[in-house]
Protein backbone atom coordinates (compact mmCIF):
# COMPACT_ATOMS: atom_id res chain seq x y z
CA UNK A 1 0.00 0.00 0.00
CA UNK A 2 1.27 3.46 -0.82
CA UNK A 3 2.55 5.18 2.36
CA UNK A 4 0.10 8.07 2.16
CA UNK A 5 -3.51 8.90 2.91
CA UNK A 6 -5.59 8.26 -0.14
CA UNK A 7 -6.51 11.92 -0.57
CA UNK A 8 -2.80 12.86 -0.40
CA UNK A 9 -1.52 10.48 -3.12
CA UNK A 10 0.15 12.50 -5.88
CA UNK A 11 1.72 11.96 -9.29
CA UNK A 12 5.10 12.00 -7.55
CA UNK A 13 4.11 8.97 -5.44
CA UNK A 14 3.19 7.05 -8.59
CA UNK A 15 6.39 8.03 -10.39
CA UNK A 16 8.51 6.94 -7.42
CA UNK A 17 7.04 3.43 -7.66
CA UNK A 18 8.55 3.16 -11.12
CA UNK A 19 11.84 4.98 -10.57
CA UNK A 20 12.53 3.11 -7.30
CA UNK A 21 11.39 -0.23 -8.77
CA UNK A 22 9.00 -0.94 -5.90
CA UNK A 23 7.82 -4.49 -6.54
CA UNK A 24 4.27 -5.75 -6.15
CA UNK A 25 3.42 -6.98 -2.67
CA UNK A 26 0.43 -8.44 -0.88
CA UNK A 27 -0.95 -4.91 -0.46
CA UNK A 28 -0.05 -3.33 -3.81
CA UNK A 29 -0.58 -4.44 -7.40
CA UNK A 30 0.02 -2.92 -10.85
CA UNK A 31 -2.24 -3.29 -13.86
CA UNK A 32 -1.29 -2.10 -17.31
CA UNK A 33 -4.92 -1.84 -18.43
CA UNK A 34 -8.28 -1.20 -16.81
CA UNK A 35 -10.47 -3.94 -18.28
CA UNK A 36 -14.11 -3.72 -17.25
CA UNK A 37 -15.81 -3.80 -20.62
CA UNK A 38 -17.09 -7.38 -20.87
CA UNK A 39 -18.76 -9.72 -18.41
CA UNK A 40 -15.68 -11.87 -17.77
CA UNK A 41 -13.38 -8.84 -17.50
CA UNK A 42 -15.69 -7.18 -14.97
CA UNK A 43 -15.95 -10.35 -12.88
CA UNK A 44 -12.15 -10.65 -12.86
CA UNK A 45 -11.85 -6.99 -11.83
CA UNK A 46 -14.23 -7.61 -8.90
CA UNK A 47 -12.24 -10.69 -7.94
CA UNK A 48 -9.14 -8.49 -7.64
CA UNK A 49 -10.99 -5.92 -5.53
CA UNK A 50 -12.53 -8.50 -3.19
CA UNK A 51 -9.21 -10.30 -2.74
CA UNK A 52 -7.72 -7.17 -1.16
CA UNK A 53 -10.75 -6.60 1.09
CA UNK A 54 -10.68 -10.22 2.25
CA UNK A 55 -6.95 -10.01 3.04
CA UNK A 56 -5.04 -6.98 4.35
CA UNK A 57 -6.40 -4.27 2.07
CA UNK A 58 -4.19 -2.40 -0.37
CA UNK A 59 -3.86 -0.36 -3.56
CA UNK A 60 -4.26 -1.26 -7.23
CA UNK A 61 -2.71 1.16 -9.73
CA UNK A 62 -4.08 0.89 -13.26
CA UNK A 63 -1.69 2.27 -15.88
CA UNK A 64 1.66 0.74 -14.86
CA UNK A 65 3.24 -2.10 -16.84
CA UNK A 66 5.42 -4.91 -15.41
CA UNK A 67 8.97 -5.75 -16.36
CA UNK A 68 9.28 -9.17 -18.01
CA UNK A 69 11.77 -11.96 -17.39
CA UNK A 70 13.63 -13.93 -20.09
CA UNK A 71 10.56 -16.09 -20.67
CA UNK A 72 8.28 -13.10 -21.05
CA UNK A 73 6.54 -13.55 -17.70
CA UNK A 74 5.68 -10.52 -15.54
CA UNK A 75 8.06 -9.97 -12.62
CA UNK A 76 5.90 -7.68 -10.50
CA UNK A 77 8.49 -4.91 -10.85
CA UNK A 78 7.06 -1.75 -12.44
CA UNK A 79 8.51 -0.95 -15.88
CA UNK A 80 6.84 2.29 -16.96
CA UNK A 81 3.72 4.44 -16.83
CA UNK A 82 1.26 3.40 -19.53
CA UNK A 83 -1.43 6.07 -19.59
CA UNK A 84 -4.98 4.76 -19.68
CA UNK A 85 -7.05 5.52 -22.75
CA UNK A 86 -10.12 7.05 -21.08
CA UNK A 87 -12.15 10.01 -22.28
CA UNK A 88 -13.51 11.20 -18.94
CA UNK A 89 -11.56 10.16 -15.83
CA UNK A 90 -14.25 11.32 -13.40
CA UNK A 91 -16.98 9.37 -15.18
CA UNK A 92 -14.77 6.28 -15.29
CA UNK A 93 -14.18 6.46 -11.54
CA UNK A 94 -17.92 6.79 -10.96
CA UNK A 95 -18.50 3.71 -13.11
CA UNK A 96 -15.91 1.76 -11.13
CA UNK A 97 -17.58 2.72 -7.85
CA UNK A 98 -20.96 1.55 -9.15
CA UNK A 99 -19.54 -1.79 -10.33
CA UNK A 100 -17.90 -2.41 -6.95
CA UNK A 101 -21.05 -1.38 -5.08
CA UNK A 102 -23.32 -3.74 -6.99
CA UNK A 103 -21.03 -6.67 -7.84
CA UNK A 104 -19.94 -7.83 -4.37
CA UNK A 105 -21.80 -9.13 -1.33
CA UNK A 106 -21.69 -7.81 1.29
CA UNK A 107 -20.67 -4.38 0.09
CA UNK A 108 -17.06 -3.41 0.83
CA UNK A 109 -17.00 -0.77 3.60
CA UNK A 110 -13.88 1.07 2.41
CA UNK A 111 -13.29 1.62 -1.29
CA UNK A 112 -11.82 4.78 -2.82
CA UNK A 113 -10.88 5.43 -6.42
CA UNK A 114 -9.45 8.43 -8.25
CA UNK A 115 -7.60 9.37 -11.42
CA UNK A 116 -4.19 11.01 -11.21
CA UNK A 117 -2.68 12.79 -14.20
CA UNK A 118 1.01 11.94 -14.57
CA UNK A 119 2.90 14.76 -16.35
CA UNK A 120 4.17 13.80 -19.81
CA UNK A 121 2.32 10.48 -19.58
CA UNK A 122 -1.40 10.86 -18.93
CA UNK A 123 -3.91 9.48 -16.42
CA UNK A 124 -3.61 6.46 -14.14
CA UNK A 125 -6.33 5.27 -11.80
CA UNK A 126 -5.65 4.35 -8.18
CA UNK A 127 -8.08 2.16 -6.22
CA UNK A 128 -7.66 1.75 -2.47
CA UNK A 129 -9.43 -1.12 -0.77
CA UNK A 130 -9.54 -1.22 3.01
CA UNK A 131 -9.16 -4.42 4.98
CA UNK A 132 -12.74 -5.42 5.72
CA UNK A 133 -14.08 -6.43 9.11
CA UNK A 134 -17.31 -7.75 7.60
CA UNK A 135 -15.44 -10.18 5.32
CA UNK A 136 -15.51 -12.47 3.46
CA UNK A 137 -16.89 -10.68 0.39
CA UNK A 138 -18.20 -12.73 -2.51
CA UNK A 139 -18.16 -11.87 -6.22
CA UNK A 140 -21.82 -12.02 -7.29
CA UNK A 141 -21.55 -10.27 -10.66
CA UNK A 142 -22.45 -12.40 -13.69
CA UNK A 143 -24.06 -15.10 -11.52
CA UNK A 144 -20.73 -15.93 -9.90
CA UNK A 145 -20.48 -17.05 -6.29
CA UNK A 146 -16.77 -17.03 -5.53
CA UNK A 147 -14.51 -15.83 -2.73
CA UNK A 148 -10.94 -14.60 -3.17
CA UNK A 149 -8.06 -13.53 -0.95
CA UNK A 150 -4.35 -12.73 -1.39
CA UNK A 151 -0.97 -13.99 -0.32
CA UNK A 152 2.49 -12.54 -0.71
CA UNK A 153 3.74 -15.05 -3.29
CA UNK A 154 0.99 -15.55 -5.87
CA UNK A 155 -1.28 -12.57 -5.28
CA UNK A 156 -4.97 -13.34 -5.76
CA UNK A 157 -6.16 -16.85 -4.81
CA UNK A 158 -9.62 -18.40 -4.77
CA UNK A 159 -10.72 -19.62 -1.36
CA UNK A 160 -11.79 -23.22 -0.85
CA UNK A 161 -14.63 -24.33 1.43
CA UNK A 162 -12.45 -24.65 4.52
CA UNK A 163 -10.88 -21.22 3.98
CA UNK A 164 -14.32 -19.63 3.51
CA UNK A 165 -15.49 -21.20 6.77
CA UNK A 166 -12.39 -19.93 8.56
CA UNK A 167 -13.04 -16.41 7.24
CA UNK A 168 -16.58 -16.40 8.62
CA UNK A 169 -15.33 -17.77 11.94
CA UNK A 170 -12.73 -14.97 12.17
CA UNK A 171 -15.44 -12.38 11.65
CA UNK A 172 -17.52 -13.86 14.50
CA UNK A 173 -14.46 -13.98 16.73
CA UNK A 174 -13.88 -10.21 16.43
CA UNK A 175 -17.49 -9.52 17.43
CA UNK A 176 -17.29 -11.86 20.40
CA UNK A 177 -14.06 -10.29 21.63
CA UNK A 178 -15.55 -6.81 21.33
CA UNK A 179 -18.66 -7.78 23.30
CA UNK A 180 -16.60 -9.44 26.01
CA UNK A 181 -14.19 -6.50 26.31
CA UNK A 182 -16.97 -3.94 26.46
CA UNK A 183 -19.04 -5.98 28.93
CA UNK A 184 -16.05 -6.10 31.25
CA UNK A 185 -15.45 -2.36 31.03
CA UNK A 186 -19.13 -1.53 31.65
CA UNK A 187 -19.24 -3.92 34.62
CA UNK A 188 -16.25 -2.13 36.14
CA UNK A 189 -17.91 1.25 35.65
CA UNK A 190 -21.17 0.07 37.25
CA UNK A 191 -19.26 -1.39 40.21
CA UNK A 192 -17.22 1.82 40.66
CA UNK A 193 -14.13 -0.16 39.73
CA UNK A 194 -13.12 1.91 36.70
CA UNK A 195 -10.12 4.24 36.51
CA UNK A 196 -12.07 6.54 38.83
CA UNK A 197 -15.49 6.13 40.44
CA UNK A 198 -18.23 8.20 38.79
CA UNK A 199 -21.44 8.59 40.75
CA UNK A 200 -25.05 9.15 39.75
CA UNK A 201 -26.21 9.06 36.14
CA UNK A 202 -23.27 8.93 33.78
CA UNK A 203 -22.35 8.34 30.17
CA UNK A 204 -19.61 6.03 28.92
CA UNK A 205 -18.06 6.16 25.44
CA UNK A 206 -15.89 3.45 23.92
CA UNK A 207 -13.67 3.71 20.84
CA UNK A 208 -12.02 0.36 20.20
CA UNK A 209 -9.59 -0.54 17.43
CA UNK A 210 -10.76 -3.69 15.62
CA UNK A 211 -7.14 -4.64 15.01
CA UNK A 212 -6.40 -4.33 18.71
CA UNK A 213 -9.10 -6.92 19.41
CA UNK A 214 -7.05 -9.52 17.55
CA UNK A 215 -3.72 -8.32 18.88
CA UNK A 216 -2.40 -6.71 15.69
CA UNK A 217 -1.41 -3.34 17.15
CA UNK A 218 0.99 -2.30 19.90
CA UNK A 219 0.55 1.28 21.04
CA UNK A 220 3.75 3.35 20.79
CA UNK A 221 5.31 5.14 23.73
CA UNK A 222 3.66 7.98 24.49
CA UNK A 223 1.65 10.38 24.87
CA UNK A 224 2.24 13.76 26.40
CA UNK A 225 3.99 15.59 23.57
CA UNK A 226 1.69 14.25 20.88
CA UNK A 227 -1.49 14.89 22.85
CA UNK A 228 -0.92 18.11 24.70
CA UNK A 229 0.47 20.05 21.77
CA UNK A 230 -2.76 19.46 19.86
CA UNK A 231 -5.07 19.94 22.87
CA UNK A 232 -7.17 17.04 21.64
CA UNK A 233 -7.69 15.56 25.10
CA UNK A 234 -8.86 18.90 26.47
CA UNK A 235 -11.30 19.30 23.59
CA UNK A 236 -12.60 15.77 24.02
CA UNK A 237 -13.24 16.18 27.74
CA UNK A 238 -14.56 19.75 27.32
CA UNK A 239 -13.32 20.48 30.82
CA UNK A 240 -10.13 21.43 32.60
CA UNK A 241 -7.77 18.56 33.33
CA UNK A 242 -6.84 18.04 36.96
CA UNK A 243 -4.36 15.17 36.74
CA UNK A 244 -2.78 12.97 34.11
CA UNK A 245 -0.58 9.95 34.68
CA UNK A 246 0.43 6.53 33.46
CA UNK A 247 -1.54 3.62 34.86
CA UNK A 248 -1.85 -0.14 34.39
CA UNK A 249 -3.94 0.23 31.22
CA UNK A 250 -1.97 3.02 29.55
CA UNK A 251 -2.53 6.69 30.29
CA UNK A 252 -5.25 8.34 32.38
CA UNK A 253 -6.55 11.90 32.36
CA UNK A 254 -8.96 13.05 35.08
CA UNK A 255 -10.94 16.27 35.43
CA UNK A 256 -11.42 18.31 38.55
CA UNK A 257 -14.00 17.01 41.03
CA UNK A 258 -16.81 19.55 41.48
CA UNK A 259 -18.55 20.41 44.72
CA UNK A 260 -21.50 18.31 43.47
CA UNK A 261 -19.29 15.24 43.11
CA UNK A 262 -19.20 15.37 39.30
CA UNK A 263 -16.16 14.33 37.32
CA UNK A 264 -14.93 12.87 34.03
CA UNK A 265 -11.99 10.81 32.87
CA UNK A 266 -10.29 9.64 29.70
CA UNK A 267 -8.52 6.30 29.67
CA UNK A 268 -6.10 5.88 26.74
CA UNK A 269 -5.25 2.21 26.37
CA UNK A 270 -1.90 0.96 25.15
CA UNK A 271 -3.45 -0.23 21.88
CA UNK A 272 -4.81 3.26 21.15
CA UNK A 273 -8.41 2.54 22.16
CA UNK A 274 -10.30 5.08 24.30
CA UNK A 275 -12.78 4.99 27.17
CA UNK A 276 -14.35 8.29 28.17
CA UNK A 277 -16.58 8.48 31.25
CA UNK A 278 -18.56 11.59 32.18
CA UNK A 279 -21.00 12.32 35.00
CA UNK A 280 -21.43 16.03 34.12
CA UNK A 281 -23.55 15.53 31.03
CA UNK A 282 -26.45 13.69 32.71
CA UNK A 283 -26.41 15.67 35.96
CA UNK A 284 -29.41 17.68 37.10
CA UNK A 285 -33.05 16.95 37.73
CA UNK A 286 -35.30 14.16 36.56
CA UNK A 287 -35.26 15.08 32.88
CA UNK A 288 -32.34 15.01 30.45
CA UNK A 289 -32.17 17.41 27.51
CA UNK A 290 -32.33 15.27 24.35
CA UNK A 291 -30.73 18.08 22.36
CA UNK A 292 -27.81 18.44 24.77
CA UNK A 293 -27.32 14.67 24.94
CA UNK A 294 -27.14 14.35 21.14
CA UNK A 295 -24.81 17.35 21.05
CA UNK A 296 -22.57 15.65 23.60
CA UNK A 297 -22.48 12.48 21.51
CA UNK A 298 -21.60 14.46 18.38
CA UNK A 299 -18.85 16.52 20.00
CA UNK A 300 -17.33 13.49 21.68
CA UNK A 301 -17.21 11.60 18.40
CA UNK A 302 -15.61 14.47 16.49
CA UNK A 303 -12.92 15.12 19.10
CA UNK A 304 -12.29 11.42 19.75
CA UNK A 305 -11.71 10.77 16.06
CA UNK A 306 -9.23 13.64 15.92
CA UNK A 307 -7.39 12.23 18.94
CA UNK A 308 -7.42 8.67 17.57
CA UNK A 309 -5.96 9.88 14.30
CA UNK A 310 -3.29 11.86 16.14
CA UNK A 311 -2.43 8.76 18.18
CA UNK A 312 -2.23 6.75 14.93
CA UNK A 313 -4.74 4.21 16.22
CA UNK A 314 -5.34 1.59 13.54
CA UNK A 315 -8.55 1.66 11.50
CA UNK A 316 -11.33 0.63 11.74
CA UNK A 317 -12.83 1.74 15.04
CA UNK A 318 -15.85 0.36 16.88
CA UNK A 319 -17.72 3.01 18.85
CA UNK A 320 -20.63 2.79 21.26
CA UNK A 321 -22.37 4.75 24.02
CA UNK A 322 -23.64 3.46 27.37
CA UNK A 323 -25.91 5.31 29.82
CA UNK A 324 -25.57 4.18 33.45
CA UNK A 325 -27.98 4.74 36.38
CA UNK A 326 -30.74 6.38 34.31
CA UNK A 327 -33.81 4.35 35.33
CA UNK A 328 -36.82 6.62 35.79
CA UNK A 329 -35.32 9.57 33.94
CA UNK A 330 -36.84 11.03 30.75
CA UNK A 331 -35.54 12.82 27.67
CA UNK A 332 -36.83 16.28 26.83
CA UNK A 333 -38.27 16.55 23.34
CA UNK A 334 -37.63 19.49 20.99
CA UNK A 335 -39.72 22.60 21.64
CA UNK A 336 -41.83 23.43 18.59
CA UNK A 337 -43.54 26.41 20.16
CA UNK A 338 -43.17 28.82 23.05
CA UNK A 339 -45.58 26.88 25.25
CA UNK A 340 -44.73 23.35 24.14
CA UNK A 341 -42.81 21.15 26.53
CA UNK A 342 -42.67 17.44 25.72
CA UNK A 343 -40.98 14.47 27.32
CA UNK A 344 -40.22 10.90 26.40
CA UNK A 345 -41.21 7.89 28.44
CA UNK A 346 -38.99 7.15 31.42
CA UNK A 347 -36.09 4.77 30.97
CA UNK A 348 -37.18 1.42 32.43
CA UNK A 349 -33.72 0.23 33.39
CA UNK A 350 -30.47 1.58 34.78
CA UNK A 351 -28.24 0.46 31.92
CA UNK A 352 -28.81 1.54 28.30
CA UNK A 353 -26.24 0.26 25.80
CA UNK A 354 -26.18 1.33 22.15
CA UNK A 355 -25.24 -0.91 19.22
CA UNK A 356 -21.61 -0.94 18.15
CA UNK A 357 -20.98 1.22 15.08
CA UNK A 358 -17.97 0.47 12.87
CA UNK A 359 -16.15 3.59 11.65
CA UNK A 360 -13.97 2.42 8.78
CA UNK A 361 -11.59 5.32 8.27
CA UNK A 362 -10.60 8.12 10.62
CA UNK A 363 -9.16 10.34 7.89
CA UNK A 364 -11.93 10.32 5.29
CA UNK A 365 -14.22 13.00 6.73
CA UNK A 366 -16.53 13.12 9.71
CA UNK A 367 -19.16 10.35 9.84
CA UNK A 368 -21.70 12.37 11.83
CA UNK A 369 -24.66 12.19 11.64
CA UNK A 370 -25.34 9.15 9.42
CA UNK A 371 -22.99 6.66 11.09
CA UNK A 372 -24.17 7.67 14.54
CA UNK A 373 -27.86 7.22 13.84
CA UNK A 374 -28.04 3.64 15.24
CA UNK A 375 -26.47 4.96 18.45
CA UNK A 376 -28.81 7.89 19.03
CA UNK A 377 -31.89 6.03 17.78
CA UNK A 378 -31.26 3.22 20.26
CA UNK A 379 -31.19 5.71 23.14
CA UNK A 380 -34.49 7.29 22.05
CA UNK A 381 -36.01 3.83 21.57
CA UNK A 382 -35.08 2.99 25.14
CA UNK A 383 -37.10 6.09 26.06
CA UNK A 384 -40.17 5.01 24.06
CA UNK A 385 -39.63 6.75 20.68
CA UNK A 386 -38.94 5.10 17.31
CA UNK A 387 -36.05 7.41 16.46
CA UNK A 388 -34.44 10.73 17.28
CA UNK A 389 -36.99 13.56 17.00
CA UNK A 390 -34.24 15.77 15.57
CA UNK A 391 -34.35 13.93 12.23
CA UNK A 392 -35.92 15.90 9.39
CA UNK A 393 -38.03 14.30 6.67
CA UNK A 394 -35.23 14.84 4.14
CA UNK A 395 -32.90 12.65 6.22
CA UNK A 396 -30.81 15.44 7.77
CA UNK A 397 -30.69 16.35 11.45
CA UNK A 398 -31.35 19.54 13.29
CA UNK A 399 -27.97 20.57 14.60
CA UNK A 400 -28.01 19.37 18.22
CA UNK A 401 -24.92 21.37 19.24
Amino acid sequence: MLPARFKDITAGDILRLVTDKIAEQKTIEFKEKLSIGGREETAEFLADISSFANASGGDIIFGISDERDASGNPTGIPAKIVALQIENASSECNRIEQIVETGLQPRIPVFHVKAIDIPEHGPVIVARIGKSWVAPHMVTYGNRSRFYSRNSSTGKVQLDVQQIGAAFAAQRDVGERLRAWKAGRIAKAVADDGPIALHGSRILFHFVSARALIGEQTFPRIFEQTIWQQHQVYRLMSLSMETERYNADGYLVVSKLTDDGLQSYLQIFRDGSLEYGDSYSLAGGEDISGKELEGKIKRTLVHALALLERLETANPIYTSVTLIAVKGRRLKLPSFGADFRGFSEAFDRDLITSPDVLLQNLSEGQPYPTSLRPVVDSIWQAAGLAATPFLRQDGTWYDPT
